[in-house]
């Protein structure tokens, strides 16, 4: 009897060590998964359905409104809508030639939509007839084709998932342009349903990119708990809501004017009018528009983000000339810049005036797209021991440059050409860049450093329940502080704090308990000092956190 105990306990202690040690496997692997994403940069984002087929206009009319959303915006009946399933036969689509596109264009992933608020699957799904293979002549899975052509030419694929469905008989109909209606449960079951058709027989799906609805906490936490289950590297976007995605999502076509201090996207359509395909769409220049989406991209990715570029394709499947065009220069243009996008990540200095930033370990890449008039390049705010300049376009043509205090003044002739996007300027640098006095938190005068909110920089997040209740959430403070003259330093704690926080002092990470008082520790001699604060709860880390009544105090020792 006693064996059998002890038995049974070692059983229970190596399913629990194995449990644990999948667990902390599954964990890291997505850690890495997220880590490859943010790396990327740059990704296809398709929308395609048969609401590609009235391309914006019913019964003669132009429907104003996303024209993928044209069911909803015109006020169609379903048994009429699901018609043009039956006019749904692409034969000029063709998955390989879209994801060269997508090659060509420099871009690393691509996301397409499995199944917009339409209801309608570009998916052979048993759980409705309402899917390509079952519905229409075309008869093929649109899905598994663009994933397998995906995989054979070595780009990521991604599925759009929307969490609406004005088609499935138990969900919410239409009643406005918002889309952010609740789940009722059988839809939510169908969701689910779909959500593990899609994650269980297309191969690795990189990111699930859920959209719109307003499910409850707990249904967010059952389809990410699901996704995980099923693939850990897979990766969820934020419009799954109530804070259950690996990285964020902004609003349609929207640059944070905040300091992001999570993984982030921007998603943006060609055109702000539509994602889909429409008929009467006016383009504009192919040249402003090419020069418009490189801007977005150097923007967006100066910043921290992914930027995920939409098409329209047809209803016969071809992309149009005009967005293949923008495409394929942007493309063009990474095959000169694409350093100084891929792989990169932010820096602590200013904006500047001509354009943004973008950096590496030893290098700034000075994005210039408002190109000076003199030939004279300005970087301000910063200071450093410069190794080399020179245009990415020619890295053997070296720039002159002369340091003034705090700005650095770039000489741009010399056999310089400008690019008719954006030019690219590389600075190469020993040591480390070296700051304006009036970045650091300033020595009081008993010796004091006081770090507190109103002298930190602010970090946010975007957080929300569904699309129209997301709003940008301060995440983490940070603060900078010259060189210190000693090594040891005691922090004291002024002010209640009633949850566990995680302090990073030059990288070195402190767990700040509830009611703690004070903290030991060292600051850099030779060089700047950073030191930042957030939640260390994961689960709360896109709430706003406000440390406002709380100081730390830092005294040498």
């Amino acid at each position: 009897m006693k064996q059998r105990g002890l038995l049974l306990v070692s059983v229970i202690l190596i399913l629990f060590v194995s449990c644990k040690t999948n667990v902390l496997k599954a964990q890291e692997q997505s850690t890495e998964s997220l880590q490859e994403w943010k790396n990327n940069k740059f990704s296809m984002f398709i929308h395609w359905g048969i609401y590609s087929i009235p391309a914006g206009i019913w019964k003669g009319n132009k429907i104003s409104g996303y024209s993928e959303q044209i069911q909803g915006h015109a006020r169609i009946p379903n048994k009429e809508y699901a018609k043009l399933a039956l006019q749904f036969n692409p034969q000029k689509w063709n998955p390989d030639s879209v994801v060269k596109l997508a090659k060509d264009a420099g871009m690393r992933t691509i996301v397409i939509t499995s199944k917009h608020h339409d209801g309608f699957s570009m998916f052979h799904t048993k759980y409705s007839k309402y899917n390509v293979v079952d519905a229409t002549p075309y008869k093929r899975d649109v899905i598994k084709e663009l994933s397998v052509a995906c995989k054979k030419q070595g780009l990521k694929f991604g599925v759009y998932f929307s969490l609406i469905d004005w088609n499935y008989p138990g969900a919410r109909p239409f009643k406005s342009t918002r889309n952010s209606d609740s789940i009722p449960q059988a839809h939510h079951e169908f969701n689910m349903h779909q959500i593990e058709e899609l994650l269980t027989n297309y191969g690795e799906i990189s990111e699930i990119w859920f959209d719109m609805g307003s499910p409850t906490p707990e249904q967010s936490k059952e389809m990410a708990a699901l996704v995980k289950r099923l693939q850990p590297n897979c990766l969820i976007s934020g419009r799954i809501w109530n804070d259950q995605g690996d990285f964020v999502v902004m609003g349609d076509n929207y640059q944070p004017n905040f300091k992001m201090g999570v993984p982030w996207q921007s998603p943006a359509s060609m055109f702000s009018e539509t994602w889909s395909y429409r008929s009467w769409q006016k383009r504009g220049e192919v040249q402003k528009k090419i020069k418009e989406k490189i801007h977005d991209l150097e923007n967006i990715v100066s910043m921290g983000g992914n930027y995920l570029l939409n098409i329209g394709p047809t209803a016969n499947g071809e992309i149009i000339p005009f967005e293949k065009s923008v495409l394929k220069a942007m493309g063009k243009w990474l095959e000169t810049y694409g350093e100084a996008i891929y792989n990169t990540h932010t820096t602590d200095i200013q904006e500047q005036k001509w354009g943004v930033i973008s950096a590496k370990p030893g290098k700034l890449y000075l994005h210039v797209m408002n190109y000076p008039q003199n030939n004279k390049l300005l970087l301000t705010g910063v200071a450093a021991d410069v190794f080399k300049i020179y245009p990415l376009s020619d890295k053997n043509l070296m720039l002159k440059s002369t340091q003034e205090n705090d700005n650095l003044l770039i000489n741009l002739t010399g056999g310089l050409k400008k690019d008719a996007f954006a030019t690219v300027i590389v600075i190469e640098y020993k040591g480390t860049l070296k700051f304006p006095e009036n970045k650091f938190v300033q020595e009081s005068k008993n010796g004091q450093f006081v770090l507190q909110k109103s002298n930190a920089e602010k970090y946010h997040s975007f957080s929300g329940h569904d699309y129209y209740s997301n709003k940008s959430t301060v995440v983490k403070y940070v603060w900078y502080l010259p060189k210190a003259n000693k090594e040891q330093f005691k922090l004291k704690i002024e002010g209640k704090i009633s949850e566990n926080l995680l302090l990073s002092v030059n990288g070195k990470e402190f767990i700040v308990k509830a009611n703690e008082k004070s903290i030991h520790l060292s600051l850099r001699t030779t060089n700047v000092n950073v030191i930042s604060l957030k939640r260390f709860d994961k689960t709360k880390r896109h709430k706003d956190f406000n440390i406002k009544g709380l100081s730390l105090v830092l005294k040498e020792e």
